[in-house]
């Protein structure tokens, strides 16, 4: 990832910060979508948000964003986290169905 996008979203956070005097999941998320758009549209990938698909078991998953390739296979998810959500935890538990 260049050094020019990273430096942006850090400016995005600093902003966003200033204005809310937060940086909660709902704050940050929109810099890192950003970040993540940017991105993807460097490297001829698409970046799609609520991005819904079915699990090997058929539940409806809805990650925040999905990286895809031009066949629409997917490369990566996003789902936003802060650091109250307790990420150690989330690592080991599988996505759950939700939209």
């Amino acid at each position: 990832m260049s050094q020019l996008l990273i430096q942006q979203y850090l400016n995005g956070i600093d902003r966003l910060r200033k204005f809310s005097g937060s940086v909660t999941e709902g704050v940050i998320s929109e810099a890192f979508k950003d970040l993540l758009k940017a991105w993807s549209r460097q490297n001829n990938l698409h970046f799609i948000s609520q991005y819904e698909f079915l699990s090997p078991q058929k539940n409806r998953i809805c990650p925040d964003g999905t990286i895809l390739h031009d066949l629409r296979v997917p490369l990566g998810y996003w789902e936003a986290k802060d650091t109250a959500d307790g990420l150690g935890a989330f690592r080991y538990r599988p996505m759950r169905a939700s939209c």
